[in-house]
């Protein structure tokens, strides 16, 4: 045999070795978060009116319409809202089974995915298990936690492109890691300066032309999408989230914009340790942890408390970046590299000492095993509600309605519904929930009336009557 065929044979050995740790964890997180997310569905648990959103956004992709979303108002244009077409390619899987249920799913497996991505960079070029440590502690990693938990969000597309992007960075191959981030301007608006920042490693790391043409590009994405796409889509004409930052006031009011920066900063410091602290601060070494600063941009300079939390979906993106950034800071002496077992393994132990102040510690509690209160009344809630009906309902049931009946919040204005579907233990009523529906109903539409049909265990749903 030939060297060169010699060769040829030890790279494929190399390239194969890190595949069955990275489709282990991976296909290990997918299940784990699968599993968490089946309870909290089974649960009738709902964090938020995201779900119900995405579904029946799924729902006119599923009916090849266009992405028109009662929920966030009567003829909503959800591309309006947030870019993200690419989500269009999850279509098929609503076609399999449209349930809400269905996106959780996804999003586990596309977590894992990310996982998987994660796993097998480290693997290759760590070693198999300091690859599975990282892999491991990445995906218990609590930013991924407070995503899932917080039900789907479009960035959960987002994890395995990026991370792909920069596994491909690692490993030196920056036309990869250009390629790779390219989806993401078609998956939410700021992660066009996500883009811009991979650009910017890229130049670091000399490939300066193909850097700047990607830094440029994210940042024209992100400028056209921002200032023409969204507004052009949107019922108002305009970006519904450009006065979220304290950056629209630095011109009009400087120093509201700097009483606003400094407003939380407690909590915005906490938020930068934890990112970083994942991986006992390794991601600092590496020019990679540069990506992270877009997003720590729009979410430390806005005046919405949620953007600075640990919680929500906010820090999913940040998640890939740090970990690969500490695979990268390893790699950079054969002293730092010699220690990967050690340092993979901290991160394991920092990982797991967290998942107790997170959501996935509900899985050992046992009563998250059991039914709780809500599943006999919703299920009879939902019984009520005859397919094609369009219902006005608060955010409890709408991600269970949505594949079969045509859905309003409560708080818009809404035409008319066939019926009203609300739960006195939503925590939306200050205390004071409706003791009817049929009462919150006619309040609601004046003139209209309305006869409650069912009240199980704080369960309202009225039936209007012409």
């Amino acid at each position: 045999m030939s060297e060169q065929a010699t060769d040829a044979r030890r790279r494929g050995r190399l390239a194969r070795r890190p595949l069955a740790p990275a489709l282990a964890v991976g296909a290990g997180v997918a299940a784990l978060y699968a599993l968490w997310s089946w309870r909290q569905w089974q649960r009738f648990e709902t964090p938020s009116w995201d779900l119900g959103i995405f579904t029946q956004l799924f729902r006119a992709y599923g009916e090849l319409r266009a992405p028109v979303v009662p929920i966030k108002g009567p003829g909503f244009m959800l591309l309006g809202d947030h870019w993200h077409p690419l989500l269009a390619v999850l279509t098929p899987a609503w076609w399999v089974h449209p349930s809400g249920l269905t996106l959780l799913v996804v999003q586990a497996l596309l977590v894992g995915a990310s996982a998987a991505v994660v796993t097998g960079c480290a693997a290759r070029h760590l070693g198999r298990w300091p690859g599975v440590g990282v892999g491991v502690a990445y995906g218990l990693s609590w930013g991924l936690q407070s995503a899932v938990a917080s039900q789907f969000h479009e960035v959960a597309l987002a994890l395995p492109f990026l991370a792909a992007s920069l596994a491909a960075l690692v490993r030196r191959d920056h036309r990869a890691a250009a390629l790779w981030s390219l989806p993401l301007l078609g998956i939410k608006e700021d992660l066009g300066l996500t883009v811009t920042m991979i650009g910017v490693v890229i130049a670091i790391r000399g490939s300066r032309r193909l850097g700047a043409l990607l830094a440029a590009g994210g940042v024209a994405a992100f400028v056209v999408t921002t200032r023409l796409l969204l507004p052009a889509l949107n019922p108002d004409g305009v970006w519904d989230y450009a006065e979220d930052s304290i950056v629209s006031q630095v011109l009009s009011d400087p120093g509201a914009a700097i009483d606003g920066l400094l407003t939380g900063a407690p909590q915005k410091l906490l938020l930068v340790l934890l990112v970083v602290a994942v991986t006992g601060f390794l991601a600092l070494g590496s020019p990679l942890v540069l990506v992270t600063l877009p997003t720590f941009a729009w979410r430390l300079t806005s005046d919405v408390p949620f953007h600075w939390s640990t919680d929500w979906h906010y820090s999913a993106v940040l998640m890939p970046v740090v970990f690969l950034a500490m695979v990268d800071t390893l790699l950079r002496s054969p002293a730092w590299k010699a220690r990967a077992p050690l340092m993979a393994g901290a991160a394991v132990v920092v990982a797991l000492a967290l998942v107790p102040q997170f959501p996935l510690w509900r899985l050992v509690d046992g009563d998250y095993w059991r039914p709780g209160v809500r599943p006999a009344g919703a299920s009879a809630a939902l019984a009520a509600v005859p397919d094609g009906a369009t219902v006005v309902s608060d955010i409890t049931l709408m991600a269970y309605l949505a594949p079969r009946t045509e859905v309003y919040w409560m708080g818009n204005e809404n035409p008319v519904p066939d019926y009203v579907v609300l739960y006195q233990g939503a925590g939306i009523y200050g205390g004071e929930p409706p003791e009817s529906a049929e009462g919150w109903a006619e309040a609601r539409f004046p003139g209209e009336d309305f006869t409650q049909v069912l009240a199980v265990d704080g369960f309202l749903v009225a039936r209007h009557t012409p």
